[in-house]
């Protein structure tokens, strides 16, 4: 049930953990009927059958955790549900939970999508008003480094890479480094995969707002285009918001392995995503 490629608390200590989110949060509910559906690395989510409950991997992970659940709690209402608290954070053991509303629907198949339902989704985020959940927001890059992701990138990544790859990395870091300054707007930063859940042909709902921050709309874009296909978002981004989209995107593929190293993750886990750069940028 816990056996993940990410490092965890043992098994014991999160269930001890997540009953007593649960309990705090006016729900009982049997261990052995939790079901993992989501294992990032940041966070193990269970899910009851009514509630996902957050378990944070680390203590940095939990403080960024509660920030991000105040973000969600302090969302205006929105054309699709988010994952709003149904009880208070809870600390057993050094280990932190949150439960959440759980939200139904299922992650659209990578390669297609509608264009109109992302766009969709797009304006409802973008449009936010920035004001009253600035204080809930991530730094713009803060999981790469914040302001200093540019010098980390060429001192702490792209030396890890095989020699035969760096210079294309370093001519997409300075790519993205250089795009021009645009107004900030709310941006999801993750919506692709399981984080968005779709029924009937549109968003049922949006999870894992930990990214969000103030920035460019064009992440999101890059985010969508990534798993829908850019064909897909082509029908409704502008074609500058394509451009910057692009040389964003061109950086997926380092922006973990940053994440790695700021988060002080283990040798394996680094060396997974150095595998995985250099395979891609081999290409």
């Amino acid at each position: 049930m816990f056996d993940t490629a990410y490092a965890a608390q043992a098994a014991a200590a999160i269930c001890a953990a997540a009953s007593a989110a649960l309990e705090a949060a006016g729900r009982e509910s049997d261990p052995t009927s939790w079901t993992m559906v989501e294992h990032g690395s940041s966070n193990v989510v269970l899910l009851t059958s009514d509630s996902a409950v957050r378990v944070a991997r680390s203590s940095r992970a939990a403080a960024e955790s509660r920030r991000a659940q105040r973000l969600i709690d302090a969302l205006p209402q929105l054309p699709f549900a988010v994952p709003r608290s149904l009880g208070p954070a809870v600390e057993v053991n050094g280990v932190t939970a949150i439960v959440q509303a759980r939200i139904h629907g299922s992650p659209h198949d990578p390669g297609s999508g509608n264009p109109s339902a992302m766009a969709g989704l797009l304006e409802a985020i973008k449009t936010v008003p920035i004001a009253g959940i600035a204080p809930n927001l991530a730094a713009p890059r803060a999981f790469m480094g914040g302001d200093s992701w540019h010098e980390r990138m060429h001192r702490d990544v792209i030396p890890l890479l095989l020699t035969s790859v760096r210079d294309e990395a370093r001519r997409r870091v300075d790519a993205l480094a250089q795009l021009d300054v645009v107004v900030p707007a709310l941006t999801h930063g993750d919506l692709a995969g399981a984080n968005v859940l779709w029924h009937d042909g549109r968003v049922s709902g949006v999870l894992d707002w930990d990214l969000a921050t103030a920035h460019d709309t064009a992440d999101d874009i890059a985010s969508l285009a990534s798993w829908h296909g850019w064909e897909s978002v082509t029908a409704f981004a502008s074609a500058d918001e394509l451009r910057r989209a692009r040389i964003i995107a061109a950086t997926h593929i380092l922006q973990p392995l940053a994440f790695s190293l700021v988060e002080g993750r283990s040798a394996e886990e680094i060396r997974r995503g150095v595998q995985r750069a250099n395979a891609r940028l081999s290409s």
